[in-house]
């Protein structure tokens, strides 16, 4: 008898939890999609290729703030200078993918391609997710940029998703590390992409969808 009550009392409980989750779903299940999705900008918005002539231009750019006589700052375009950051790991993703986007969003880059997942250490490294994922599958970066010191900035890494799913830490360091320089400069964040620049850069800024760089103050 009461363990017919009992579990007369547990039913009762489970329908009134699951009730009050229901009716309180617009405040949790925010923050439980927030937890486990990248907040990627829209595919309507203005995303732009990352391409190896991109990063010519930005690389141009970028030297012109090492000439004596040279501009005090100058304006990149975001995917330029996304091709700029990747620097020779452009040409790895560029080899599964041949179309990578970038976009600037607020103070984000944000970067969206295609990659292998043995690169970022196999499937296993996705954890309990990893039976959800193929061999290749979309990938969503996005990430901050850092100026350390004159002539050193990186890209810090803020959200990385497959297919707009969050993964672990350790796959972010992963990315990280695959992309950035193999030797890493000191006072970089291990989730964080190393940026080279000449000397005289002193500082960069990303506002109103482009990137801006600043030659150290005469």
């Amino acid at each position: 008898m009461f363990g017919c009550l009992g579990r007369l009392g547990c039913g009762v409980l489970l329908v009134v939890v699951g009730a009050a989750g229901w009716h309180f779903r617009d405040q949790w299940m925010p923050k439980v999609k927030d937890a486990v999705t990248t907040d990627a900008p829209a595919r309507t918005e203005v995303w732009a290729a990352v391409t190896a002539a991109g990063q010519q231009r930005a690389t141009k750019l970028v030297l012109s703030l090492d000439r004596t006589r040279g501009p005090q700052y100058v304006h990149i375009d975001p995917a330029d200078f996304a091709a700029y950051l990747l620097g020779a790991s452009l040409t790895q993703l560029t080899a599964v993918d041949s179309a990578p986007q970038a976009i600037v969003r607020g103070d984000e880059l944000f970067i969206r391609t295609r990659i292998r997942l043995a690169e970022l250490g196999g499937k296993q490294a996705l954890g309990p997710l990893a039976k959800m994922f193929g061999d290749t599958e979309p990938l969503l970066v996005a990430g901050r940029l850092e100026a350390l010191r004159p002539g050193l900035a990186q890209f810090r890494l803020t959200e990385v998703g497959i297919r707009e799913l969050k993964v672990p830490s350790a796959v972010v360091r992963s990315l990280a590390k695959r992309w950035g320089l193999r030797n890493r400069p000191e006072g970089t964040a291990p989730e964080a992409l190393p940026v080279p620049l000449p000397a005289h850069v002193a500082d960069l800024r990303m506002k109103d969808g482009r990137i801006t760089l600043y030659r150290v103050a005469p």
